[in-house]
């Protein structure tokens, strides 16, 4: 129980036999940055200089005024040590809290996925700190400028937490393959996946009869699957042999090709050029902004100006497969 986290419930909620990989990788020492900084604005120190691109300090900023909105005129307490909340043996740290309104936020970054568990857990723990019968928990998606809400009473958050770790406990729990199998320690070994990637495999056996596979829902679906597993393994495969090629070693077959880099010129020269090229064919060459760059700009440079609705288009719609085995699904209350 000593190892497990608030951080880690959403996954295991999902696979009871989640193990958080030792090292973390780029996106979580990206979300660990912005983290960093969210902090300091709340607590009004100055941020490290250059911690953050321009995209990352708007998108704290926005998180920042947001939790400042919910605020009001209550005290926002966002050092760490104020943050810390303990619940059924576990621990944890959400990045804000405002116990006036009881409510806590956390920054989160990257693409919008299920935190409820956690928030659970985090909504628990201040609950029962604070002696109160409800807690809101506020997530902040500050890439996608997205809020998502969660209120939880002291039994509803008590039975979310307590399902995950019952689960945990179980020793008959077993392995579920999901969008979390790449986060996971045990990707490589786990039972479940080695058994998809069997699946996916029998393509190469002579007897593989691809047509009745297509033509049964069930069998493409679970094919697919299987095939996906395959694919992360070929990708990890292929990592570890272009590694050994570049370290000067073998792999009868394969051969490493060098590809010429990409000619380019820098944005600060186009713009020393830019009144004699012209300002319609140089942003013409550089093609269409997106709206949310577009709307950041705006809200920098503009002020209060209202910002112009009719200048956005869309794109046409398109489709793509999505598992929906075992997927976790953001619930609001």
């Amino acid at each position: 129980m000593s190892t497990l986290r608030p951080s880690a419930l959403p996954k295991l909620a999902v696979c009871p036999c989640y193990e958080s990989a030792a090292t973390a990788g780029p996106a979580a020492a990206r979300g660990t940055r912005l983290d960093a900084a969210f902090r300091e604005h709340l607590c009004g120190a100055d941020p490290q200089p250059d911690a953050l691109t321009a995209d990352e300090h708007a998108a704290v900023q926005w998180a920042v005024s947001v939790v400042r909105s919910i605020a009001g005129r209550e005290r926002i307490l966002a050092r760490e040590d104020d943050c810390r909340t303990a619940m059924l043996g576990l621990e944890g740290t959400a990045d804000a809290v405002v116990p006036a309104r009881q409510a806590l936020f956390d920054l989160k970054t990257g693409l919008r996925r299920n935190y409820r568990e956690q928030m659970a857990a985090y909504a628990l723990g201040f609950m029962e700190t604070h002696f109160a019968d409800t807690w809101s928990a506020h997530l902040l998606f500050c890439d996608l400028r997205e809020l998502e809400s969660h209120t939880f009473r002291h039994a509803e958050a008590r039975d979310l937490v307590e399902a995950v770790i019952r689960a945990v406990e179980d020793p008959a729990r077993e392995p579920v393959p999901c969008d979390y199998c790449g986060w996971c320690a045990r990707a490589d070994t786990c039972p479940a996946r080695r058994a998809l990637a069997d699946e996916g495999l029998r393509a190469t056996d002579p007897g593989f009869d691809f047509e009745a596979v297509v033509t049964d829902p069930a069998e493409l679906g679970r094919f697919l699957a299987a095939c996906t597993v395959v694919d992360e393994f070929r990708s990890r495969a292929k990592a570890i042999a272009q590694q050994r090629l570049e370290d000067g070693g073998a792999l009868p077959g394969w051969r490493l090709v060098t590809r010429r880099g990409a000619e380019f010129v820098d944005s600060l020269t186009v713009g020393h050029h830019i009144q004699a090229l012209g300002f319609g064919p140089v942003l013409a060459a550089y093609g269409n902004l997106s709206a949310r760059k577009f709307r950041q700009l705006w809200e920098e440079r503009m002020g209060g100006e209202p910002f112009p609705e009719e200048a956005v288009h869309h794109a046409p719609a398109s489709s793509y497969l999505k598992s929906t085995h075992a997927q976790p699904k953001p619930h609001t209350s």
